[in-house]
């Protein structure tokens, strides 16, 4: 049997709370005093001390025995119902008058009470956000192409969440993934399986050449440039797509660089650049210029000593991390080298697949040229005769990243840009763009560029004024003769020394 016993509240606050019935003589008993959290009542009740053993006396003998655990629950009154339908009718009122309830202030709110609303607000914030995802087309959500859209759909790995898109290709698109269980974040690439130049079978080639369980094999881990490399961890081969797991890196280059913006103005498509803070640190400081420089010649030492040429490294295939120091200017923490789809071995040149031609080198795009019964250029071809060295692709790659970057405007930009120069607006394009992309024009373009090639570093947009080892380094770097270009391994060990004069192997 239990006793009823009513709290000492106010009548439109009272509960009721059953307890079991106890005698004064029980060894269990014990008098507490509680604080009730809603009324903010103390009042003083007995219990159990369920941790005691009680001793049950009877003719039969003694028993022991535990009580079981019994928890006060509030019932609900007549007087509550009316209460809440008192409150909801003073609300509604409230709310015809457009007077609202006065809200807590967070100044005043407790700790926990700030917490509850912060972590109440974001919920219902993501609520939103999820129900207004659900309703947006995937194509819009992803701000994909119409053609964009025909070739990658919606698909996306089993047991993996879309969480963001993080770039494109001439053949893929770039994910941020997450593992629905884990929530374990990897860079996913959508490949096309059924892409031309396979370059899903290159990337897979690359990435198990150099990696094993997500971690650069034994044998590279003595070369600085394994870590200038992004970690391949696994691949899964579909019918319709190939995924690639990447470890998740920086921004890339480009888009630390440069914010371009497209306007029609007296409609003709024009665009706006703007060089981002990155740009003042270089200004100020060119050790992080030349950090970025030894970062990516590490890495591709390492790759010409396997003999193999990544052939598309551009501003979009370099990742980097970046933090703020002391003098609010950014230091580079991270640079990572992407992309492995156009990768070949050096030595079966018959594998090279096009890539971004304002980065390739000039006697390569003749070679295309030459193939294919084209305008090529007869002074160049000269330069294949004795094509040994397996870094001279890259190099010349690198030197026009380092080009473009003293330049200030990206070398593929053929359309007219609008870049500031000491204050004033002028228009210009790219220092190797041509429209249409055509291969001949581009040679004609590069090697204008590089006979004065002092002038063009002098009147940049970037207001980078760079000293005479960055400038020697540039200058070895793009030199046409495939020869004299600087190797990997040299462009390292001239960026650890104040000398300035060729430090040769």
């Amino acid at each position: 049997m239990h006793q009823r016993v009513l709290t000492n509240e106010s009548p439109y606050h009272r509960q009721i709370y059953r307890r079991p019935r106890l005698q004064s003589q029980d060894p269990g008993r014990r008098v507490l005093t509680e604080t009730d959290t809603k009324t903010n009542i103390s009042r003083k009740f007995t219990k159990f001390d369920f941790d005691s053993v009680l001793t049950i006396r009877t003719s039969k003998g003694s028993k022991k025995f535990k009580p079981q655990r019994f928890e006060a629950k509030p019932i609900k009154t007549e007087v509550d119902s009316d209460l809440e339908t008192y409150q909801r009718m003073v609300l509604a009122k409230m709310k015809e008058k457009n007077i609202l309830p006065k809200q807590r202030s967070l100044s005043n709110a407790t700790p926990q009470q700030k917490s509850q609303d912060r972590y109440a607000s974001l919920d219902s914030q993501n609520r939103i956000n999820n129900k207004q995802t659900q309703n947006v087309h995937p194509k819009i959500l992803w701000d994909m192409s119409e053609e964009e859209w025909q070739q990658f759909g919606d698909r996306f790995p089993q047991h993996f969440e879309k969480k963001k898109l993080l770039g494109r290709g001439g053949f893929s698109l770039v994910w941020l993934g997450e593992h629905k269980r884990t929530k374990e974040k990897f860079a996913i690439k959508q490949i096309l399986s059924t892409n031309t130049h396979q370059s899903h079978m290159k990337e897979i080639w690359f990435g198990i050449h150099f990696f094993q369980d997500g971690q650069p094999k034994q044998q590279f881990t003595s070369f600085p440039g394994s870590k200038n490399l992004v970690r391949f961890l696994t691949y899964d081969i579909k019918p319709q797509d190939t995924w690639i797991f990447q470890e998740i890196c920086g921004e890339s280059l480009g888009n630390q660089l440069y914010d371009l913006k497209g306007k029609n103005i007296n409609n003709e498509r024009m665009y706006k650049l703007t060089h981002k803070p990155l740009y003042n640190t270089f200004r100020k400081d060119l050790t992080e210029l030349k950090k970025l420089i030894r970062e990516l010649a590490q890495a591709l030492d390492l790759l010409q000593d396997q003999r193999i040429v990544h052939s598309d490294l551009k501003t979009e295939n370099i990742l980097v991390k970046k933090i703020k120091n002391e003098n609010d200017l950014h230091e580079l923490t991270q640079v990572k080298l992407i992309d492995y789809g156009s990768s070949f071995p050096f030595d079966d040149l018959k594998q090279f697949s096009m890539a971004t031609p304002e980065y390739m080198c000039p006697e390569i795009l003749n070679y295309i040229l030459y193939e294919n019964q084209m305008n090529y250029r007869p002074c160049l071809m000269k330069y294949l005769r004795n094509y040994k060295k397996p870094w001279v692709i890259d190099v010349w790659s690198l030197g026009c990243v380092v080009l473009e970057i003293i330049s200030g405007i990206p070398l593929w930009m053929s359309l007219k840009t609008i870049v500031t120069k000491n204050g004033k607006e002028v228009i210009d394009y790219g220092l190797f763009a041509v429209k249409g992309r055509v291969f001949d024009k581009i040679i004609d373009r590069q090697m204008e560029v590089i006979q004065n090639l002092d002038s063009y570093i002098d009147k940049n947009y970037s207001g980078l004024k760079i000293d005479n080892q960055t400038r020697f380094i540039l200058k070895e770097m793009l030199n046409l003769d495939p020869e004299k270009r600087l190797s990997p391994k040299q462009i390292v060990e001239y960026l650890s020394t104040k000398k300035e004069h060729l430090i040769t192997q």
